[in-house]
This record gives structure tokens, C-alpha cells and sequence, in this order.
């Protein structure tokens, strides 16, 4: 007996072993069939077979279809970027609502319009979403489905040759609950995500640049959130909002020792905010940065009476706010650095953003004010009356004692040249105001300009405006969420809130843009003007939810279907008073590009990831040299960034400004500056010349950043020493305290 049952246990066996083999070869044909195999030994902790779904020359799209996880390997090192953090979900000291935020690929935030409720979170890690995972060619294609709630969609990740593609059709968001509505999603919140053992830090497009290193300890500072292009001025803010730069560039970075990613929001940017957080904030172990995309906006109103109740409103309607793409650019090398992620980003925007390299010999950017209005008693009777600043014999008169004074080449802007333009009126007509001297002189004004070779841009910035040439509150206005006209404040200096002393403009909607940009267009052209300047048109972004339901992102498509064509006609091209990356092929110059970031508390350190991107491709300015209370540390920064010298001048004194809008310019007459401008000009222009068409290839900050270095493409070095107030340009010394000689 016992001898059979030794034969029957190794039969059975060995008939386990035969249904097993067969499972398995099963499995495998199945795998085989989805051009997939198992990817064995991965040090992943809670995916015993995960499976490579694609793979080209660069990368292999690894997938655990189990939890939906899945991993981008670089071939050229073996590094692995996760869609969630290997350990997240057996962290012991993470809570399940920040383990559930962690292994989520999708996070939705929804609305309740009945309940005026906004703050409702859906993640795809937890029990409220079924996930399901479909090959499709070079990717995989991610099924998310909320049934409580009544959501639903699809995302595809596909395998490019440089890159790996996430992106979401809108269209393709099923709401089947009458009851909720979308308002954000949150793509690959977690992607790269670094624990609290690793060191690195992300690169934030916070003016200039930001860095934020992992586990810097700041858990007391509030995470990191920015809108790309900034806050949408539809959405009037009831207090002034804090000073802060601006968010130009759709990308972050994720930096580490021997490998960095560059994340870049290819549509959807419009609608698009940067968030990040690092080890520590809340309750997670993990540094994440990521893009959260609106689907639909939202405003509030209060009800009557003086204790009224605020209320939040949502965007009427299906979502309109353009697809969503993010593109992940692995970068592996020896000690990567956030030059190299600049570096990424430039040739994306040359390679597949049709922007091309503009010429560079090194100018001084001049802005020019030409008139104001100011309120001014006739008989006892207050009127608003025209007035010059700067009129066209006094402009040419500035240009001249610049030329006098060794300022060889100049790009010249000129505000408020028009009557229009002074009105704070719609401004089209391309017609010289009087008040400045009329169409005489300003045409000699003009051929002054051109026989110098200097290039010139009038200004026409219609954004905010007051009633007149058929543009008011009802026919030319944008429209808040709220049913409200976008009426824009000028705010109290002390407290914030809109000054009731001075008039409100009112935001010029984007459906009148085709039409003002048609008609500049025409007009200057037929005024014989080379260049064109569109004020904070480049940097202003905002949509018009009234009856026109027009979105951010169809603003951004009517602005640089316009900037092409204008681009095209106009032989000098455009100027952009800053530039939101959207603009970047279609404008010739940029002025005022910050040096520095906001300098929110979760940041450690500035850094010039803007120059790093754009120098070399189209030249820019910093802010005004004279409106900086630290002149000599700008021209510093602008020498180790490759930043050309601004600065703003009227030709009056500046008494007449009181009560002016232009208030604020109490630095700018021009005999002030004359002398401190050119020597400034002739300090920087050897050393700015020599790098007109390099790029930043090294950044670096020693003593307390005392002391910053760059390193050119061509091999050339500059030092900054902000102690000793001096620029090291290749071994030799300039001293900025010598400004009438320059000695090398």
C-alpha cells in the first residue's frame, strides 16, 4: 500500500505539473499574440509579471495589467521611469488617501452644481475605479471607469522615437451622470516620482526658472501650483492678486543623478497648471510634480445683501477646452543638469514647433512713451485732456544723444503714439496723434529711425479699453463664467481691493481680435510701417464665456493664427512684451524676460531656464535697466544670462506724470540716463557679442551666489562677481564701476 500511494502522489504530480506547463504556454500564446512577453527580474514590488507591451530603438513600454502600472525604460542605460512608485502601495506611513493619490495614473476632479460643490476627488488607484489596459499600436491604450459617479474615458501612452505620448481626446470623457459634472484631470500625477532617499530636484517655468530639490525639508511651505500663461484676466479677482511672475514655458523637469525627464504639455497647454510637492507635504514619502488640466472653469458671486454668500459657478455647456497631450522626453547622461533639459526643450521647439533662429547683433532696447491723458480744470469744469510725454522731435531728440554717446544699434518701441492709444481706445488707425505733432513728424521720426538702421515697433495694445470706435461694455467686452462683464480694477495699494477713486477698463473679448488684427494689419502696411509691437497680447491669456463661448485654448489659436499672418507682411516683424511659449515663431524680439522667479517658499534656488531655452533662437531683453533698484546687479545678470539692455524714457520731466497712468515712470526722463545708459551699453556689448548665437551649455552659482558662471556652446566663459562688481569675460576684467572708460 504504501508503495501505491507513492506512485499515485508522483502521478498526480506529475499531472500538475503537465496542466501547469499547459496554463502557462497558454498564457504565453496569448502574450505572443499581443506582441507582448513576460519581463522578468523587475525590482517592482507588487508586480510578480509585468510584461513589455511595445518597444522601439530608444525605449520599451513595460505593463503590469493587473493595476494598470506600467514603466518607461530607457534601452540606452536600463533606467525605468514608473508610472507610480514601486513602494507606494506597502509604504506603512503614507495614508491610503495619499497611497490611492500615488498609484493613480488618472486623477478627476469633479463638480456639483446643485451643491455649488467643486472639491470632489476620483483616483483610478482606488476601489471607486475600474481599470482596464488594450494594446494598441506602439502603446498601451488605459480604460478608466467611475460607474458611482458617472465617469468615464479612455488614455493612450505610445512609444514616439524620442519620447513617450500620453494624451486624451475630450471628446472621449462620457459624463452619464446628470447630477456631476468634470472640471479637472490630473495625467500621470505621479510619473518619475523620487522618494526620500533619492536626490534631485525639478526645474519649475516660474519667471525665469525655478529649482525645488527633493526632500528640502520645506513642509511647512504650501506645494507648488502656477497656471501656465498665466491667471485667465476674464475671471476678475475680487483682491488684487499677489505679486508673482509669470509661468511662459508648458514644461517641468525631473532631474537626478544620471538621468532627467522633460515633461511638456503639447496640447492642452492653455488650461494646463504645473503642481509639485516634495517629500514630507502631504504625508507622502514621495517629490511629485505633474500637469493638472481644466476641463471647465469656474467663478463665484455672492448674493444680496451684506452678509451674501459665496457662491461657485461652473462653465455652462460640454467641456471646450481642446485635447490633452503631454510628451515625456527621457534624458540619459553622466551627471544631466537642467541645461540639458533646456537643451531638450529648444530642440522640441525647433525640430517640431516651426520656430526658427532670429538674428542677433546686440541692441538697446528703447521704450518710448508718447502721451497721456490727465484731468485738467477749464473753467471750473474737470476734463480729461491730452497731453505729451514724449512727442516725436523729443523722441528723436533721445535717439540722437544715444547715438552721440557711442548706442550703435537700437530696436525702438513707441507707446501711446495714436490719439487712440492716449484715449486707452481700441487702437487701429495707424494715425500720428497731434498732441505729439502730427503726421510730419512723425514720419521724419520714422526715416531718423530707418537711416540708422535702428529697427522700430509702435505699439498697439488693445487688451483693456475704454468705450468708443464702436467697441463698449455690450458689444466688446469678455464675459465672466458668472454672466458678469470682465470689468478690470485698478486696486488700492494698501489693501488690495479695486480702487473706486479711479475708472475701471473693460477686457477686450477675443471674439474682436480677428477683425483688430485685420485692421492693423492693413493700416500699417498702408502707413508704411515696418514692425509692430502687441502689448501684453503675448503674455495675456483668458477666454469669453458669454454667449461666444470662447476658451483659453481658442484664444491662444485665434492670437497665432493672426501673429502668422502679421508675421509674414510686416518686414520687421513683431515684438513681444514678454512671450508665452505659444508665440515663440512668430515673434522677432522679446523684452522684459524676468531674471529671477516669484520666489515662492517651496523653491530653493532661481535659475535662467528661460534664456537657457531662447538665447540663440530670438533676442530678448530683461526689464528696464532704470527701473531696477539694483542696476548694476541687473547688468550683472543680464551678462551671465545673455540678456540685452532695456530701458524706458520719456522726454519731459516727470512732474507732468502726476495723475497719470504712467505715475510709475517717475525714473525714466531721459537727461537723467543718457550718460549711465550708453556707458552700460558699452560694457555689455563686447561681452554679449561674443555669444549673440550661442546657447548656455553650464549654469553655475558659487558663494552664496555671489558668484555665477556661464559657459557657452562656442567655449566662451562668463563670471558675474556681485561683491566686486566686475564681468570675467574669458580671463578679462571689466569693472562696471568705470563707466565712462571701458577697459579691458
Amino acid at each position: 500500500m504504501k508503495w501505491i500511494k507513492i506512485i499515485l502522489t508522483c502521478m498526480i504530480s506529475v499531472m500538475l505539473m503537465t496542466f501547469s506547463v499547459n496554463i502557462n504556454a497558454e498564457n504565453d500564446m496569448r502574450k505572443a499574440d499581443n506582441k507582448s512577453i513576460i519581463y522578468d527580474n523587475i525590482n517592482f514590488s507588487h508586480n510578480k509579471e509585468m510584461r513589455i507591451a511595445c518597444e522601439n530603438e530608444r525605449f520599451r513600454l513595460l505593463v503590469y495589467d493587473e493595476t494598470a502600472v506600467f514603466g518607461l525604460e530607457d534601452k540606452s542605460d536600463g533606467y525605468i521611469w514608473w508610472s507610480s512608485p514601486a513602494e507606494s502601495d506597502i509604504d506603512s506611513e503614507t495614508p491610503n488617501v495619499t497611497k490611492e493619490k500615488l498609484l493613480s495614473s488618472a486623477v478627476l476632479r469633479y463638480g456639483i452644481p446643485e451643491k455649488r460643490s467643486d472639491n470632489n476627488f476620483l483616483r483610478s488607484g482606488s476601489n471607486d475605479c475600474e481599470v482596464g489596459v488594450i494594446d494598441i499600436d506602439n502603446g498601451i491604450r488605459l480604460y478608466y471607469d467611475y460607474k458611482n459617479a458617472g465617469f468615464s474615458f479612455y488614455i493612450d501612452y505610445t512609444l514616439e522615437n524620442d519620447c513617450l505620448k500620453a494624451s486624451l481626446e475630450i471628446s472621449e470623457i462620457k459624463e452619464s451622470s446628470a447630477s456631476n459634472i468634470a472640471v479637472e484631470i490630473t495625467l500621470l500625477g505621479s510619473f518619475g516620482a523620487s522618494d526620500n532617499t533619492e536626490s534631485g530636484y525639478f526645474i519649475v517655468p516660474d519667471g525665469s526658472g525655478a529649482l525645488i530639490n527633493f526632500n528640502n525639508g520645506k513642509t511647512w511651505a504650501e506645494p507648488y501650483s502656477q497656471h501656465i500663461y498665466g491667471n485667465d484676466k476674464a475671471l476678475v479677482p475680487e483682491k488684487r492678486y499677489s505679486v508673482s511672475e509669470q509661468a511662459y514655458l508648458p514644461v517641468y523637469g525631473i532631474v537626478k543623478e544620471n538621468n532627467a525627464m522633460l515633461a511638456i504639455a503639447s496640447k492642452g497647454d492653455s488650461n494646463a497648471f504645473i503642481s509639485a510637492e516634495v517629500s514630507g507635504q502631504s504625508g507622502s514619502n514621495y517629490n511629485t510634480c505633474n500637469f493638472t488640466f481644466v476641463l471647465r472653469g469656474t467663478d463665484t458671486y455672492y448674493t444680496a445683501g451684506s452678509n451674501g454668500e459665496r457662491l461657485t459657478i461652473f462653465e455652462n455647456g460640454d467641456i471646450n477646452c481642446g485635447d490633452i497631450e503631454i510628451l515625456y522626453y527621457p534624458i540619459a547622461k553622466k551627471n544631466v543638469s537642467c541645461t540639458d533639459v533646456a537643451e531638450c526643450y529648444r530642440n522640441y521647439l525647433l525640430n517640431k514647433c516651426n520656430l526658427q533662429k532670429k538674428p542677433d547683433n546686440f541692441s538697446l532696447y528703447v521704450e518710448l512713451y508718447g502721451g497721456t491723458e490727465r484731468k485738467k480744470s477749464v473753467f471750473g469744469i474737470p476734463f480729461m485732456m491730452k497731453q505729451s510725454v514724449t512727442d516725436y522731435d523729443g523722441a528723436k531728440i533721445i535717439l540722437e544723444k544715444l547715438k552721440e554717446n557711442g548706442v550703435d544699434n537700437m530696436v525702438v518701441l513707441y507707446r501711446n503714439w495714436t490719439d487712440d492709444g492716449i484715449k486707452n481706445k481700441v487702437d487701429t488707425g495707424a494715425v500720428p496723434s497731434r498732441t505729439l505733432g502730427g503726421k510730419k513728424d512723425f514720419r521724419d521720426f520714422v526715416d531718423f529711425v530707418e537711416n540708422n538702421n535702428y529697427e522700430f515697433y509702435p505699439v498697439s495694445d488693445n487688451i483693456y479699453f475704454n468705450s468708443g470706435n464702436g467697441y463698449n461694455m455690450f458689444s466688446g467686452s469678455a464675459v465672466r463664467i458668472s454672466g458678469s462683464y470682465s470689468e478690470i480694477n485698478y486696486y488700492d495699494l494698501a489693501y488690495g481691493v479695486p480702487d473706486s477713486l479711479r475708472k475701471s477698463s473693460m477686457l477686450l473679448s477675443p471674439e474682436c481680435f480677428n477683425e483688430i488684427f485685420s485692421e492693423i494689419q492693413a493700416n500699417y502696411l498702408h502707413s508704411e510701417l515696418n514692425g509692430v509691437s502687441f502689448g501684453s497680447l503675448t503674455t495675456f491669456l483668458y477666454g469669453d464665456y458669454g454667449k461666444n463661448k470662447i476658451s483659453r485654448n481658442d484664444t491662444m489659436n485665434i492670437i497665432t493664427e493672426n501673429l502668422s499672418e502679421i508675421e509674414k507682411s510686416l518686414d520687421g516683424g513683431i515684438l513681444a512684451d514678454g512671450a508665452n511659449a505659444y508665440v515663440f515663431p512668430y515673434v522677432n524680439h522679446i523684452i522684459n524676460v524676468p531674471l529671477s522667479s516669484s520666489g515662492f517658499d517651496l523653491s530653493d534656488c532661481d535659475i535662467p531656464f528661460y534664456q537657457m531655452v531662447m538665447h540663440g533662437i530670438v533676442p530678448y531683453t530683461s526689464t528696464a535697466v532704470n527701473a531696477d533698484p539694483d542696476a548694476e546687479n541687473l547688468l550683472l545678470m543680464s551678462a551671465v544670462t545673455g540678456s540685452s539692455l532695456k530701458c524706458d524714457m520719456i522726454y519731459e520731466e516727470t512732474s507732468v506724470l502726476k495723475d497719470t497712468e504712467y505715475d510709475g515712470l517717475y525714473y525714466a526722463n531721459y537727461e537723467k540716463w543718457i550718460d549711465t545708459i550708453s556707458a552700460e551699453y558699452k560694457i555689455l556689448k563686447p561681452v554679449l557679442q561674443a555669444v549673440c548665437d550661442s546657447t548656455i551649455v553650464s549654469y553655475n552659482v558659487e558663494n552664496s551666489g555671489n558668484i555665477i558662471t556661464s559657459v557657452w556652446s562656442d567655449g566662451t566663459v562668463i563670471k558675474a562677481d556681485f561683491d566686486e562688481k566686475t564681468i570675467d569675460l574669458n580671463g578679462s576684467i571689466i569693472k562696471l564701476n568705470n563707466y565712462t572708460e571701458v577697459v579691458f
